[in-house]
């Protein structure tokens, strides 16, 4: 169990995430990843291999990189109009990883809207992050979606 500060700390981590994506700070978002941070959304409920299974999305920083210079590029015809979205982070819950960090679980749901069409996703993130000064960084961070096995359109706005 984490003391309360740790708790709040991380809790004020998620959100933070949250507003950087609801605020269109998408280069802000990334530096919240490690070099090496990755961002998965498995293609199948209780999927263990990002691999050799194919996955919704299986992003290292360099690919997340090129995700956020194409949502900044004016002329992204497929971001037009940009994507607006709210996302809800709710029961947080941390414990000690290893070597320090923290693996985090919490419910999302995340409301996209866009031109005349209004898309809700909802699931669970599992992050590991790692403390980095007065705050954590991004090793991972795996977007299990509730219908993941479904029928998906490309999703602009990482969740």
């Amino acid at each position: 169990m984490l003391d309360y500060q740790t708790q709040r700390r991380i809790e004020s981590f998620l959100h933070d995430e949250a507003k950087l994506l609801d605020g269109g700070d998408f280069e802000g978002w990334l530096k919240l990843y490690e070099p090496q941070g990755i961002y998965w959304m498995p293609s199948q409920p209780g999927q263990t291999d990002p691999l050799n299974v194919a996955s919704i999305v299986y992003e290292d920083h360099g690919i997340l990189s090129i995700r956020v210079q194409r949502l900044l590029e004016e002329r992204a015809l497929v971001l037009t109009p940009m994507p607006r979205t709210t996302h809800l982070v709710s029961n947080i819950e941390a414990r000690p990883g290893e070597d320090g960090d923290y693996t985090v679980q919490a419910a999302f749901v995340c409301i996209e809207h866009q031109a005349d069409k209004q898309r809700i996703y909802s699931g669970r993130h599992t992050y590991h992050l790692a403390p980095a000064d007065d705050s954590f960084r991004i090793r991972l961070k795996r977007v299990d979606l509730v219908n993941c096995d479904g029928t998906h359109v490309p999703m602009a706005i990482p969740l």
